[in-house]
């Protein structure tokens, strides 16, 4: 058998294993989690979940202590809300939330803030390595919602929401908007294309999720439902 080395100068393999082993490592990112704690300042903690309050909040034992937790960039119809009471789908996302982490160990790991303005911790919640905000979107249960400068996965959660929209999952399965007359940052109304300016007082059913660019400006505080006011 012919040896394929023969006739092959020694640093001409060199060369090769050098580049092999470059073009290897930069590879590997690739292969990480899509999301990945590692690298930022602040630690992850770990808390039991003791209580489902709705789709995006949660209660959990800290360090013996109880917090309420919010899911940062997201957000799911309310169960209770003060004038409206039940919201289309609030039913539903809450019980998604409590099947995911109810009386489980989760993890938590913060963006920038570490609270928001009724002294709820703001978190990125994952059982084992399935981070709960990015599943209740992928699978239709709530709308992307970026606040800054809480923003470090709001791309990718915009992504998941189009995904779950264009499959139909969860809420969008009963959007007319994918009707091609309907605007598509109503998804769950039909509000016509070339409609006139319109106001919430011409909407029937309040509130609904609204995404950019949200020509008519139904959604001014920009947390991901329309005529939520």
């Amino acid at each position: 058998m012919k040896n394929p080395f023969r006739g092959t100068k020694w640093y001409t393999w060199v060369i090769i294993f050098i580049t092999a082993s470059l073009l290897f490592s930069r590879s590997i990112p690739m292969f990480a989690p899509i999301f990945s704690g590692g690298g930022d300042s602040h630690p992850s903690e770990t808390a039991t979940v003791v209580r489902v309050i709705d789709g995006d909040t949660i209660e959990v034992d800290l360090n013996g202590s109880r917090y309420r937790v919010r899911y940062i960039g997201m957000n799911t119809p309310e169960t209770n809300h003060p004038s409206r009471g039940l919201e289309f789908y609030g039913a539903e996302a809450s019980e998604r939330n409590r099947q995911l982490v109810e009386g489980k160990t989760v993890r938590m790991e913060r963006d920038v803030s570490a609270t928001d303005q009724y002294d709820r911790l703001l978190r990125y919640v994952y059982v084992d390595d399935v981070m709960v905000n990015a599943t209740l979107i992928t699978e239709g249960y709530a709308v992307a919602s970026a606040y800054d400068p809480d923003t470090k996965f709001a791309s990718r959660f915009e992504k998941f929401q189009k995904e779950a929209m264009e499959d139909r999952r969860g809420a969008w399965a009963t959007s007319p908007a994918l009707a091609e007359a309907c605007d598509p940052s109503y998804p769950t109304i039909c509000v016509p294309q070339d409609a006139d300016p319109m106001t919430c007082d011409d909407i029937p059913s309040t509130p609904f999720p609204t995404l950019r660019p949200d020509p008519h400006g139904f959604d001014p505080d920009g947390d991901g439902l329309g005529c939520d006011g």
